[in-house]
């Protein structure tokens, strides 16, 4: 469809476009425009005069006293378009938010391969790994005593060194398993 001069200056005025909507409804008298619009009846004929010039209404006479205005194809295109407005916003829309994602997901995929930080997967294992737990008892009292100074380490050197951890670790293991038995 194509709008030139005198369409666009025949749609500049609000009551033009009302007469056209209501026009798109279904054919309508002057009379009855005038009655929906709160308009004296010769300003809806001017206006429909305008319109009709502008080829954007046709007038129908049916031989009686009567006169219609119908929407011609080029008003009919105006006022009700193949393709409804909302749809065309709407799947223009979804096809913008489909665009910002793919490329949103792009450019975070080629932030990660070029500096190397691509999240490995990994599977997990197999055979599932548990430690025991053990359960401890806090006291009721904790009883405070007093600090007494400790004596400094004994270091050696040496096989001696050697010899005396294996004795230190042997100690520990015999208390840990003295106080759980008594």
């Amino acid at each position: 469809m194509e709008i030139d001069r005198k369409t666009l200056k025949a749609l500049a005025a609000d009551t033009r476009l009302n007469i056209l909507k209501s026009l798109g409804k279904r054919r309508k008298t002057p009379s009855e425009l005038s009655k929906e619009l709160n308009l004296a009846a010769s300003t809806v004929v001017e206006h429909l005069n305008r319109l009709e010039e502008a080829d954007l209404v046709r007038r129908e006479e049916t031989g009686h006293k009567w006169i219609y205005y119908t929407l011609t194809k080029k008003g009919l295109a105006l006022v009700k378009p193949k393709v409804p407005t909302q749809f065309i916003i709407v799947l223009s829309l979804v096809v913008v938010v489909v665009f910002a994602g793919f490329m949103l997901y792009y450019i975070n995929y080629t932030l990660y391969t070029r500096f190397g930080a691509v999240p490995s997967i990994t599977t997990p294992p197999t055979e599932e790994i548990t430690q025991p737990v053990e359960e401890t008892k806090m006291p009721e009292e904790i009883p405070t005593f007093p600090t007494q100074p400790t004596e400094e380490p004994v270091t050696t050197t040496g096989a001696a060194a050697g010899n005396m951890t294996n004795v230190t670790n042997a100690t520990n293991t015999t208390n840990s398993t003295n106080q759980t038995i008594t």
